[in-house]
């Protein structure tokens, strides 16, 4: 944990350090927290290295539930209390919430530290355009063309309560990759790099099948909400959403229901 703490310090700094000391002059706005909080705000160089680093932070803290007790000698001591299948979820689990805490501690010490620097949050409307299509030469947080503006609009908290869970939820399911995965590759620190590989594959399989895949398909792209997208695109990037999910969860559960098969026999 003391190694994501740092990488938290580090990527809020990034953030704030790239923000701030931009070379180019960002127009002033009402007084909103969120405009120095990675995911949020457009500007900085810190939510791209947040998400691109996402998954390797959450298999950092929860994907070594198996593996750390093997390497300790410690596995059939646990086994033999719990029993095998037990064993095998409760790992499946615990890899889950421990990885969901690790994957949005930066998010929450960047949302906890900008709000101590600027305790407000005045609603920064996100329309870029005037009727004729002119481009308005204002500042704007999230884009009205955001597929997380809807949400946003309603009420700034939920769509904080919002983002989180939905980066609390998919780093637990990156460190529950990490899990299922240690059940049949017994060296060590695999786990760790097995979910930052298969991000980065799906990251790029827009570029490996020339476009067929949409960029919206990966976290990396639909989390950082503050940019704006075609109306085609704002869907893709609920779709990338599902699609992320659905097979991150169905590889876990398929890894768990895999390893319990080759015990019974």
């Amino acid at each position: 944990m003391a190694v994501i703490l740092l990488a938290s310090l580090l990527l809020i700094g990034v953030q704030w350090w790239t923000t701030d000391h931009a070379s180019y002059v960002i127009a002033d706005s009402a007084p909103n927290f969120l405009c120095d909080v990675m995911l949020f705000s457009q500007y900085g160089t810190g939510s791209g290295l947040y998400l691109f680093l996402l998954p390797f932070l959450a298999a950092l803290a929860g994907s070594g539930a198996v593996s750390t007790e093997r390497h300790y000698s410690r596995l059939g001591e646990v086994v033999v209390r719990d029993g095998r299948a037990r064993f095998l979820r409760t790992s499946m689990v615990s890899g889950w919430i421990s990885g969901a805490v690790g994957g949005v501690l930066p998010l929450v010490l960047n949302l906890c530290w900008a709000a101590a620097c600027n305790p407000h949050l005045e609603f920064i409307d996100g329309t870029e355009f005037d009727a004729q299509g002119m481009f308005l030469q204002r500042y704007v947080l999230i884009s009205s063309m955001s597929w997380m503006y809807p949400v946003y609009r309603v009420n700034q908290v939920l769509c904080i309560v919002v983002v989180v869970l939905l980066v609390a939820a998919i780093s637990g399911l990156y460190a529950a990759l990490g899990v299922g995965v240690s059940f049949f590759v017994r060296r060590r620190y695999v786990e760790l790099i097995v979910p930052f590989v298969a991000s980065l594959a799906w990251w790029m399989l827009p570029a490996l099948t020339g476009g067929l895949v949409p960029d919206q398909w990966s976290h990396v792209i639909f989390l950082s909400i503050g940019p704006g997208s075609t109306d085609g695109l704002r869907a893709q990037n609920v779709v990338g959403l599902a699609l992320t999910v659905v097979l991150l969860a169905g590889a876990s559960v398929g890894l768990l229901m895999a390893q319990e098969r080759r015990d019974e026999r």
